[in-house]
Protein backbone atom coordinates (compact mmCIF):
# COMPACT_ATOMS: atom_id res chain seq x y z
CA UNK A 1 0.00 0.00 0.00
CA UNK A 2 2.68 2.38 0.79
CA UNK A 3 3.45 5.15 3.56
CA UNK A 4 0.94 5.34 5.81
CA UNK A 5 -1.01 7.98 6.28
CA UNK A 6 -0.34 10.60 8.81
CA UNK A 7 -3.47 9.53 10.43
CA UNK A 8 -3.07 5.95 10.73
CA UNK A 9 -1.63 4.53 13.80
CA UNK A 10 2.19 3.71 14.84
CA UNK A 11 5.24 5.50 14.45
CA UNK A 12 5.49 6.64 10.69
CA UNK A 13 9.20 6.87 11.02
CA UNK A 14 9.19 3.21 10.78
CA UNK A 15 7.18 2.78 8.00
CA UNK A 16 8.61 0.96 5.12
CA UNK A 17 9.14 2.42 1.48
CA UNK A 18 6.47 -0.41 -0.36
CA UNK A 19 7.26 1.86 -3.42
CA UNK A 20 10.78 1.98 -3.72
CA UNK A 21 10.42 -1.70 -3.65
CA UNK A 22 8.04 -1.89 -6.35
CA UNK A 23 10.54 0.26 -8.61
CA UNK A 24 13.12 -2.78 -7.82
CA UNK A 25 10.46 -4.96 -8.98
CA UNK A 26 9.71 -3.45 -11.59
CA UNK A 27 13.04 -2.38 -12.99
CA UNK A 28 14.55 -6.02 -12.41
CA UNK A 29 11.99 -8.74 -13.19
CA UNK A 30 8.60 -7.60 -13.95
CA UNK A 31 8.23 -8.93 -17.52
CA UNK A 32 5.83 -10.64 -19.96
CA UNK A 33 5.75 -13.40 -18.12
CA UNK A 34 4.53 -12.21 -14.85
CA UNK A 35 2.09 -9.91 -16.01
CA UNK A 36 0.56 -13.22 -17.57
CA UNK A 37 0.83 -15.10 -14.55
CA UNK A 38 -1.01 -11.92 -12.90
CA UNK A 39 -3.63 -12.31 -15.35
CA UNK A 40 -4.00 -15.74 -14.79
CA UNK A 41 -4.37 -15.40 -10.52
CA UNK A 42 -6.67 -12.49 -11.57
CA UNK A 43 -8.42 -15.09 -13.57
CA UNK A 44 -8.30 -17.90 -11.42
CA UNK A 45 -9.58 -16.15 -8.32
CA UNK A 46 -12.48 -13.73 -9.49
CA UNK A 47 -13.52 -15.13 -13.21
CA UNK A 48 -13.52 -13.66 -16.45
CA UNK A 49 -17.34 -13.01 -16.16
CA UNK A 50 -16.96 -10.79 -13.32
CA UNK A 51 -14.40 -8.86 -14.95
CA UNK A 52 -15.49 -8.48 -18.58
CA UNK A 53 -16.51 -5.08 -19.36
CA UNK A 54 -16.67 -4.42 -15.19
CA UNK A 55 -15.35 -1.24 -13.37
CA UNK A 56 -12.28 -2.18 -11.26
CA UNK A 57 -10.89 -0.83 -8.74
CA UNK A 58 -7.18 -1.94 -7.06
CA UNK A 59 -6.58 -0.56 -3.64
CA UNK A 60 -3.19 -0.14 -3.18
CA UNK A 61 -1.97 -0.75 -6.60
CA UNK A 62 1.56 -1.19 -5.89
CA UNK A 63 3.47 -1.33 -9.40
CA UNK A 64 -0.12 -1.46 -11.18
CA UNK A 65 0.09 -4.88 -12.39
CA UNK A 66 -2.90 -6.31 -11.45
CA UNK A 67 -4.69 -3.33 -12.43
CA UNK A 68 -3.03 -3.72 -16.22
CA UNK A 69 -3.81 -7.40 -15.28
CA UNK A 70 -7.31 -6.58 -14.88
CA UNK A 71 -7.42 -4.21 -18.11
CA UNK A 72 -6.07 -7.28 -20.09
CA UNK A 73 -9.00 -9.57 -18.77
CA UNK A 74 -11.39 -7.17 -20.66
CA UNK A 75 -12.97 -4.77 -17.51
CA UNK A 76 -13.99 -1.61 -19.26
CA UNK A 77 -12.99 0.70 -16.43
CA UNK A 78 -9.53 0.48 -14.02
CA UNK A 79 -8.39 2.28 -11.37
CA UNK A 80 -5.51 1.75 -9.30
CA UNK A 81 -5.01 3.94 -5.97
CA UNK A 82 -1.68 3.50 -3.83
CA UNK A 83 -0.76 6.59 -1.00
CA UNK A 84 2.91 6.11 -2.27
CA UNK A 85 3.49 8.85 -4.76
CA UNK A 86 7.06 6.03 -5.82
CA UNK A 87 4.29 3.27 -6.69
CA UNK A 88 2.15 5.64 -8.44
CA UNK A 89 4.74 6.77 -10.52
CA UNK A 90 5.92 3.03 -11.44
CA UNK A 91 2.54 1.78 -12.00
CA UNK A 92 2.17 4.63 -14.73
CA UNK A 93 5.64 3.51 -16.14
CA UNK A 94 4.77 -0.15 -16.59
CA UNK A 95 1.53 0.56 -18.40
CA UNK A 96 3.11 2.70 -20.33
CA UNK A 97 5.35 -0.17 -21.34
CA UNK A 98 2.99 -2.88 -21.14
CA UNK A 99 -0.54 -1.94 -21.99
CA UNK A 100 0.60 1.66 -23.83
CA UNK A 101 -2.98 1.37 -25.62
CA UNK A 102 -5.08 1.05 -22.65
CA UNK A 103 -4.01 4.24 -21.18
CA UNK A 104 -8.02 5.59 -22.38
CA UNK A 105 -9.48 3.00 -19.64
CA UNK A 106 -6.41 2.53 -16.88
CA UNK A 107 -6.01 5.28 -14.63
CA UNK A 108 -3.29 5.56 -11.25
CA UNK A 109 -4.28 8.14 -8.51
CA UNK A 110 -2.25 8.65 -5.44
CA UNK A 111 -4.64 8.69 -2.52
CA UNK A 112 -5.07 7.14 1.08
CA UNK A 113 -7.39 4.40 1.81
CA UNK A 114 -8.16 5.91 5.48
CA UNK A 115 -9.12 8.84 3.43
CA UNK A 116 -13.10 8.69 3.43
CA UNK A 117 -13.30 11.98 1.26
CA UNK A 118 -11.26 10.56 -1.43
CA UNK A 119 -12.44 7.12 -1.07
CA UNK A 120 -16.00 8.42 -1.75
CA UNK A 121 -14.97 10.65 -4.35
CA UNK A 122 -13.73 7.53 -6.35
CA UNK A 123 -17.75 6.22 -7.33
CA UNK A 124 -18.51 2.42 -6.84
CA UNK A 125 -17.46 -0.73 -8.53
CA UNK A 126 -18.25 -3.73 -9.89
CA UNK A 127 -15.21 -5.56 -7.90
CA UNK A 128 -12.65 -3.95 -5.47
CA UNK A 129 -9.21 -5.80 -5.46
CA UNK A 130 -7.41 -5.35 -2.31
CA UNK A 131 -4.86 -7.81 -2.48
CA UNK A 132 -2.07 -7.32 0.36
CA UNK A 133 -2.35 -3.85 1.11
CA UNK A 134 -5.01 -3.00 3.78
CA UNK A 135 -3.20 -4.67 6.24
CA UNK A 136 -0.23 -2.09 6.02
CA UNK A 137 -2.75 1.23 6.67
CA UNK A 138 -1.73 1.48 9.94
CA UNK A 139 -5.90 1.10 10.74
CA UNK A 140 -7.02 -1.63 9.09
CA UNK A 141 -10.62 -2.22 9.99
CA UNK A 142 -10.98 1.44 8.80
CA UNK A 143 -9.35 1.18 5.82
CA UNK A 144 -11.24 -2.03 4.78
CA UNK A 145 -14.27 0.04 6.16
CA UNK A 146 -13.76 2.73 3.57
CA UNK A 147 -13.09 -0.04 0.88
CA UNK A 148 -15.94 -2.04 1.25
CA UNK A 149 -17.76 1.07 0.31
CA UNK A 150 -16.44 1.48 -2.97
CA UNK A 151 -18.43 -2.37 -3.90
CA UNK A 152 -22.01 -1.52 -5.88
CA UNK A 153 -24.39 -3.54 -4.95
CA UNK A 154 -23.96 -7.28 -6.50
CA UNK A 155 -20.54 -6.46 -6.41
CA UNK A 156 -17.40 -7.95 -5.93
CA UNK A 157 -15.04 -8.11 -2.71
CA UNK A 158 -11.96 -9.50 -2.93
CA UNK A 159 -9.68 -8.95 0.25
CA UNK A 160 -6.42 -10.59 1.09
CA UNK A 161 -4.93 -10.42 4.65
CA UNK A 162 -1.99 -11.61 6.67
CA UNK A 163 -3.63 -14.81 8.62
CA UNK A 164 -3.40 -14.50 12.41
CA UNK A 165 -0.77 -16.92 13.46
CA UNK A 166 0.97 -17.29 17.63
CA UNK A 167 4.03 -15.47 15.60
CA UNK A 168 2.71 -13.31 14.21
CA UNK A 169 3.20 -10.77 17.35
CA UNK A 170 6.97 -11.85 16.61
CA UNK A 171 7.24 -10.81 13.64
CA UNK A 172 5.55 -7.12 14.18
CA UNK A 173 9.14 -7.48 16.02
CA UNK A 174 11.07 -8.19 13.79
CA UNK A 175 9.55 -5.64 11.06
CA UNK A 176 10.44 -2.90 13.66
CA UNK A 177 13.75 -3.84 14.17
CA UNK A 178 14.33 -4.12 10.10
CA UNK A 179 12.93 -0.79 9.44
CA UNK A 180 15.47 0.80 12.26
CA UNK A 181 18.22 -1.01 10.73
CA UNK A 182 21.00 0.58 8.31
CA UNK A 183 20.49 -0.27 4.51
CA UNK A 184 23.90 -2.55 4.95
CA UNK A 185 22.24 -4.11 7.87
CA UNK A 186 18.81 -4.75 6.07
CA UNK A 187 20.80 -6.43 3.39
CA UNK A 188 22.15 -8.91 5.41
CA UNK A 189 18.70 -9.34 7.06
CA UNK A 190 17.33 -9.90 3.54
CA UNK A 191 19.75 -12.84 2.57
CA UNK A 192 20.17 -14.24 5.73
CA UNK A 193 16.47 -14.21 6.94
CA UNK A 194 15.44 -14.80 2.74
CA UNK A 195 17.59 -18.10 3.42
CA UNK A 196 16.05 -19.45 6.38
CA UNK A 197 12.25 -17.97 5.03
CA UNK A 198 13.17 -20.30 1.72
CA UNK A 199 14.48 -23.72 2.95
CA UNK A 200 11.15 -23.48 5.93
CA UNK A 201 8.63 -22.92 3.29
CA UNK A 202 9.91 -25.24 1.26
CA UNK A 203 10.01 -27.61 4.10
CA UNK A 204 5.97 -26.28 4.52
CA UNK A 205 5.04 -26.77 1.04
CA UNK A 206 7.41 -29.29 -0.50
CA UNK A 207 7.75 -27.09 -3.48
CA UNK A 208 10.51 -24.35 -4.26
CA UNK A 209 9.12 -20.87 -2.72
CA UNK A 210 11.42 -19.71 -6.29
CA UNK A 211 8.38 -20.86 -8.69
CA UNK A 212 5.92 -17.49 -6.99
CA UNK A 213 2.26 -16.90 -7.97
CA UNK A 214 0.71 -14.27 -8.94
CA UNK A 215 3.87 -12.98 -11.07
CA UNK A 216 5.58 -12.23 -7.98
CA UNK A 217 9.09 -12.77 -6.99
CA UNK A 218 10.80 -14.27 -3.87
CA UNK A 219 13.61 -11.89 -2.96
CA UNK A 220 11.34 -9.00 -3.27
CA UNK A 221 8.71 -10.32 -1.05
CA UNK A 222 11.47 -10.86 1.39
CA UNK A 223 12.07 -8.14 1.61
CA UNK A 224 8.15 -6.76 1.42
CA UNK A 225 7.88 -9.08 4.59
CA UNK A 226 10.88 -8.25 6.32
CA UNK A 227 9.84 -4.36 6.30
CA UNK A 228 5.90 -4.51 5.87
CA UNK A 229 5.40 -2.37 8.80
CA UNK A 230 2.26 -1.21 9.64
CA UNK A 231 1.31 -4.99 9.75
CA UNK A 232 -2.00 -5.98 11.29
CA UNK A 233 -3.85 -9.63 10.86
CA UNK A 234 -6.67 -11.38 11.25
CA UNK A 235 -8.40 -14.57 11.25
CA UNK A 236 -10.39 -16.09 9.10
CA UNK A 237 -13.16 -16.14 11.46
CA UNK A 238 -12.95 -12.48 12.68
CA UNK A 239 -12.31 -11.35 8.98
CA UNK A 240 -16.09 -13.28 8.11
CA UNK A 241 -17.99 -12.02 10.98
CA UNK A 242 -16.87 -7.98 10.17
CA UNK A 243 -17.65 -7.98 6.16
CA UNK A 244 -21.22 -9.92 7.31
CA UNK A 245 -21.89 -6.68 9.33
CA UNK A 246 -20.65 -4.49 6.33
CA UNK A 247 -23.20 -6.47 4.37
CA UNK A 248 -21.03 -9.00 2.28
CA UNK A 249 -21.53 -12.60 1.90
CA UNK A 250 -18.38 -15.00 1.78
CA UNK A 251 -18.23 -16.45 -1.01
CA UNK A 252 -14.71 -18.32 -0.82
CA UNK A 253 -11.64 -18.72 1.20
CA UNK A 254 -8.49 -19.80 0.46
CA UNK A 255 -5.90 -20.22 2.40
CA UNK A 256 -2.03 -19.08 2.64
CA UNK A 257 0.67 -21.83 1.60
CA UNK A 258 2.23 -20.95 4.86
CA UNK A 259 0.44 -19.93 8.04
CA UNK A 260 1.48 -16.27 8.31
CA UNK A 261 0.72 -15.73 4.81
CA UNK A 262 -2.45 -14.23 3.27
CA UNK A 263 -5.83 -15.41 3.62
CA UNK A 264 -7.56 -14.85 0.18
CA UNK A 265 -11.81 -13.64 0.50
CA UNK A 266 -13.99 -13.38 -2.23
CA UNK A 267 -17.01 -11.31 -0.87
CA UNK A 268 -20.31 -9.91 -2.29
CA UNK A 269 -21.91 -7.41 -1.48
CA UNK A 270 -25.63 -7.85 -0.52
CA UNK A 271 -28.31 -5.83 -2.34
CA UNK A 272 -29.35 -2.59 -0.20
Amino acid sequence: MGKPDKAAKGNSALAFDFGDNWDHYSRTVLDDGRLGAAVDSLRSLIGTDRLAGARFCDVGSGSGLFTIAAALLGTGRALGFDINPTGVEVARRNLSRFAPDMADRVEFRQGSALDAGFVDGLGRFDVVYAWGSLHHTGSMWPAIANAARLVDDGGTFVLALYNRHWTSPLWTVVKILYNLSPALLRRVWDRLLGSLMLVAVWAVTGSSPLRKERGMDFWVDVTDWLGGYPYEYAGVDEVRGRLDAMGFDLLEVRPPRVPTGCNEFVLRRRAA
